[in-house]
């Protein structure tokens, strides 16, 4: 079985030591910095509210770790929050993604062929990027660079070519993740996980940061990951799901209405005053699994409290 299990000692050791703003970054004044930018460890790392707000203006501009998606490859990512200060302009956090592992050009051409099969967009040279980039879909991009692939999902696709150009230059700079083992809070589980699978999960992606702890579970093209936060937004996007299509309210760890199935393969789920959210995703999801993912949901549901990252009021 082989484990592939994604981390960085460093930067675990720099999340357990440092203030909340190692996980998410704003443009909230904080002494003036000297000396050259850090290495890049993480795909926030790759940006600033600054190069950002020459693309999407705004007043205010939040760059949080995010942790995933899983798959072959996997990424990290780095959730962008555009405040513009008016209640006309929602804001709709939008992702910028690297894949964790290099990808070879044949890995990349299949991936393109898949795109092609799948009718998500033709093969088209994107300005200023070239041909290494694609436009898979309304607001998705993909550009091949340096071996590895950097997606920009939502907040437009001409300023997503803007936020690529502002980004590749740094590319480089983010080393792939090395190896760690598994973490026990999301160990635990295991055993549901698979049982969700129907198979031991050959690949593992755990990874913690101050305001997130993520979980993974793969097997081939198949996966099972898990998100768990304090406060934030989840809350309020779990509640906007009950009105897509199919979503139906659940009852998970004895609370009423706390959770949201998705026939997608999606579980959302609050627990506790403190607001700890937990998001399961299954992919690809059939209706006959939906009974294994309820069931990990409610093995999840009485540790949640003790494994969120962050428990209390959100800070500043």
């Amino acid at each position: 079985m082989r484990m592939r299990l994604r981390a960085s000692a460093a930067l675990v050791l720099v999340l357990l030591t440092c203030c909340r703003a190692e996980a998410g970054t704003t443009d909230v004044p904080s002494g003036a910095k000297v000396g050259a930018a850090p290495p890049a460890t993480r795909v926030c790392d790759l940006v600033s509210p600054d190069g950002v707000r020459s693309i999407y203006a705004g007043v205010r501009i939040e760059l949080s770790d995010y942790a995933g998606p899983v798959g072959d490859p996997s990424f990290d990512s780095c959730e962008i929050t555009v405040d513009h200060g008016t209640t006309t302009s929602p804001q709709t956090p939008f992702q910028l993604q690297v894949s964790i592992d290099t990808v070879t050009p044949s890995e990349h051409r299949a991936i393109l062929d898949k795109f092609v099969a799948d009718g998500l967009g033709p093969r088209v040279e994107v300005p200023g990027l070239g041909d290494a980039a694609h436009v898979v879909g309304a607001g998705f991009m993909q550009v091949y660079a340096d071996g590895r692939l950097l997606r920009v999902l939502g907040g437009g696709d001409q300023n997503a070519i803007e936020l690529a150009e502002l980004v590749l230059p740094r590319l480089p700079e983010l080393a792939p993740a090395t190896e760690l083992g598994a973490l026990p809070a999301c160990d635990a589980l295991t055993a549901q996980a698979e049982a969700l699978l129907g198979t031991h999960a050959e690949e593992r992606d755990d990874r913690r940061t101050v305001d997130e702890l993520r979980c993974a579970w793969i097997a081939g093209a198949e996966s099972v990951s898990a998100r768990i936060s304090g406060y934030g937004d989840e809350v309020g996007r779990m509640w906007a799901t009950t009105e897509l299509p199919g979503a139906e309210t659940i009852h998970v760890g004895g609370l009423r209405d706390n959770g949201v199935y998705m026939p997608s393969g999606g579980i959302y789920l609050w627990m506790g005053e403190q607001q700890v959210n937990l998001y399961l995703r299954h992919r690809p999801h059939q209706p006959a699994d939906r009974e294994a993912l309820t069931a990990l949901a409610e093995a999840f549901a009485p540790t949640l409290l003790a494994v969120a990252p962050r428990i209390g009021p959100p800070v500043g």
